[in-house]
């Protein structure tokens, strides 16, 4: 089964978070694109005829069992409640919204390779020049939205550590998205740090280390490769150590606020809890395809006494 944007989006479109909303005018060019990049192909029935189909033809069918249900649902043109349509009205008045993005994600699917960019292409400019805030990569369509793009990555931050078996880590993360969904910027920014330290422990096969110490053997480690000169060094210290500097550094987090109370910007929880995710992402995805080598001290330990300083 294809993970549809319905699918895939579920929590998101329930909650109202997200919501699919295409006018007429665009939805009729969406048709005619549609029309346009039809291609037909040849099959054999069951009765061992050699038919001629079409990816649109074959479109309702492949839309009702990917979804599960009976027929496309339109709304009528003259009115009233909706009702079984063929394809051509549930494109132009669909009952949900959402299964139109469905639909053009399966015919996207079924097209062949020499022309599947060229619509991805078209309906990238329908969208564009319609003011719609969609677009459509590698056959996905997705919201331009900073929510959505949140909720994609620290979801597949939670499945990632969850494939490599990183309990510890998860935990970490999971109080980290806790902490930031419940007001608790200190909470969230040193739990977030935490998990990050703990995907690399896992990543390494090391139970111990301070942070310097730690840094240091995951680029050792080779799992960073030299995308560019200059890349690893850039890498080590503007981004592996940004999140664990922003725990020392900002009063409360870590280390004792003095005198007067800090009180640290959701926005700066936000971007730490973010930026742990999308790292966690990259050095997990590292790991499972076998980059680099683990780096373990005596009794599969590494540690160092003196702490890194920033």
């Amino acid at each position: 089964m294809t993970r549809l944007f319905s699918k895939r989006c579920t929590r998101l479109l329930a909650a109202g978070k997200l919501r699919v909303s295409v006018k007429k005018p665009a939805r009729i060019r969406v048709w005619k694109a549609l029309c346009e990049f039809d291609e037909p192909y040849a099959i054999t029935s069951r009765t061992g005829w050699n038919e001629t189909t079409s990816v649109l033809g074959e479109l309702p069918d492949r839309l009702a069992n990917e979804l599960g249900i009976e027929n496309l649902m339109a709304w009528p043109e003259e009115g009233g409640p909706a009702r079984p349509a063929d394809l051509e009205a549930f494109v132009l008045r669909t009952y949900i919204p959402a299964q139109l993005f469905d639909a053009l994600e399966l015919f996207y699917s079924d097209l062949p390779e020499s022309i599947d960019q060229a619509f991805q292409h078209r309906l990238n400019d329908i969208f564009d020049e319609s003011d719609l805030a969609w677009r459509m990569a590698n056959g996905k369509i997705f919201p331009i939205d900073s929510e959505y793009a949140e909720e994609e990555i620290n979801k597949r931050a939670f499945q990632l550590i969850r494939e490599v078996g990183f309990e510890g880590a998860l935990h970490e993360f999971e109080k980290a998205r806790t902490d930031l969904v419940n007001g608790n910027a200190e909470g969230a920014i040193n739990n977030a740090n935490l998990s990050v330290e703990s995907v690399i422990k896992g990543i390494l096969g090391i139970k111990r280390a301070k942070p310097g110490s730690l840094f240091r053997e995951l680029i050792d480690s080779g799992i960073i490769p030299e995308y560019f000169d200059g890349f690893i060094s850039g890498f080590e210290e503007n981004i592996v150590r940004c999140i664990n500097i922003a725990r020392n550094e900002e009063l409360g987090a870590a280390h004792g606020q003095g005198i007067e109370r800090n009180i640290i910007p959701d926005s700066l929880a936000e971007f730490v809890v973010h930026m742990a995710a999308v790292l966690n992402i990259f050095l997990i995805k590292r790991h499972l395809e076998g980059a680099g080598s683990q780096v373990e001290g005596e009794d599969g330990e590494c540690v160092e006494d003196d702490e890194i300083i920033f």
